[in-house]
């Protein structure tokens, strides 16, 4: 869970990891290996030629890091592009889907290249180049995108489990009860301060949702194929509804939280822009071909959680689609404490200035407990005021929370990191940030607008 504790590079532990002594000369540090560190004990005696630092992670190969970038950006988010899909049109939306993979990776490594020449986080890389303001500027921004994507979740898994108790033969009750079950079982969770613990949870997670993607691909070609075809003709652009596929398409490649603790903790990290490049191809591939199939399959009657297309006959058809349901309920919920741990720390940094390890008093715990709570109680009451207008707010978290860390910020750095460039690069990243202001403000408008018309 280390790229979680350190979420767009910022040190968000809770549990401190214990400290060791290591010599100050880099060279002699390396040319030691692991005998050049011993554990530091509280009063021990410290030469001049040591410092104290805290034990640092094992560092990842190559093939490890694909498999933490591939999990970055594989989530709940592919189960929204066959409406989404149905939104911008069957032509438009995988253009405009490869588009933005393209855009993404190119501010990505705008933003690894701004590491190379200040090391730290997305936040301190903001401050460092345009004051302490823009740090709190991208802090704000990540908890708000984090913040946006568990309430999603929430209203994700508060639906899902309705249809499955209903189709059981259970209660029909209000979705109020739905969300109230979501958030009495998520506060424990986020009370846990030890990340790692959640490292089994999150295991479990990946392997639901590549069953329940396999089990989805499958019939999405299976009713394609008895079929003969889309059910009905498929629009190839939408101009009535493209705004809204505009701010899901960005908020299926929001991982750029993941960039730096991933490409930091490489053994090699020169090898990241190759990862990264295979990483976001093979993501383009499976978004565009999941929605594009998704959509043809069903049509103008794709419903906002493909999982509600899944036949409700019986026998076999009904228990395929209840367990495919309750393997995403279980997925997401798995994950909803890890994408809101870091906007948990970056409320608590600034509430009670404790983002830094060490030990706290029990009263100091308890109201951090209350302030996870309250975080808690907020995801609901969002849920539930977005509960029957799930695509119309997925948009909205795009635009508002994650053009900004995609397309605006990285390019604005690289600006003035690197004042000295070529003509063609600025002019590039000029026109990334217009592109990414251009997406905030119009899928903005867009969804706000589709929010008072529903």
């Amino acid at each position: 869970m280390y790229e979680m504790d350190h979420f767009a590079g910022e040190n968000f532990h809770s549990i401190p990891r214990r400290s060791v002594v290591v010599p100050r000369d880099l060279e002699k540090r390396k040319s030691m290996g692991s005998i050049a560190s011993k554990v530091f004990l509280p009063g021990q005696h410290i030469e001049e030629d040591e410092e104290v630092i805290e034990e640092p992670e094992e560092k990842i190969q190559f093939g490890k890091a694909i498999g933490m970038l591939f999990k970055a950006f594989i989530a709940s988010g592919i189960l929204f592009l066959p409406n989404a899909f149905k939104n911008g049109g069957i032509v438009f939306a995988p253009l405009f889907m490869t588009l933005v993979a393209g855009l993404c990776l190119y501010s990505f490594l705008l933003l690894v290249k701004c590491r190379e020449l200040h090391p730290g986080s997305f936040g301190d890389i903001g401050g460092h180049f345009y004051g302490r303001w823009m740090r709190y500027i991208v802090l704000f921004a990540i908890a708000i995108s984090q913040f946006g994507f568990c309430c999603g979740y929430c209203i994700f898994v508060a639906q899902q489990l309705a249809l499955v108790v209903s189709s059981l033969g259970g209660a029909h009750l209000d979705k109020i009860v739905w969300i109230a079950i979501f958030f009495v079982i998520l506060v424990p969770f986020t009370l846990i301060r030890n990340i790692s613990k959640f490292g089994p949870s999150a295991l479990i997670a990946d392997l639901c949702i590549i069953v329940g993607l396999v089990y989805l691909y499958a019939y999405d070609i299976k009713e394609l194929v008895v079929n003969q075809g889309s059910p009905n003709t498929l629009m190839l652009f939408n101009k009535q509804d493209f705004g809204l596929f505009v701010g899901t398409a960005v908020f299926s490649f929001e991982g750029i939280g993941m960039v730096i603790p991933i490409c930091s903790s490489m053994a090699n990290p020169k090898q990241f822009p190759r990862a990264l490049t295979i990483v976001l191809s093979t993501v383009c591939a499976l978004l565009v071909s999941f929605g594009c199939l998704g959509y043809a399959a069903y049509g103008n009657t794709v419903e906002t959680i493909v999982l509600d297309n899944l036949p409700q006959g019986t026998g076999g058809e009904k228990a395929g689609k209840n367990a495919v349901q309750i393997l995403y309920i279980i997925a997401i919920f798995l994950t909803t404490p890890l994408m809101l741990f870091p906007c948990i720390r970056i409320i608590e940094g600034c509430v009670f200035h404790v983002v830094g390890n060490g030990p706290r008093s029990k009263t100091q715990i308890l109201k951090e407990n209350i302030v996870r709570i309250l975080v808690d109680f907020a995801v609901a009451a969002v849920a539930y005021a977005g509960y029957t207008k799930l695509d119309i707010f997925i948009s909205f978290v795009g635009s508002f929370a994650c053009a900004p860390l995609l397309f605006i910020f990285p390019p604005m750095f690289h600006l003035r990191a690197f004042p000295d460039q070529p003509k063609w690069r600025k002019v590039a990243d000029v026109s990334l940030i217009l592109f990414g202001f251009l997406v905030f403000f119009y899928t903005l408008v867009v969804t706000i607008q589709s929010f008072s018309n529903h």
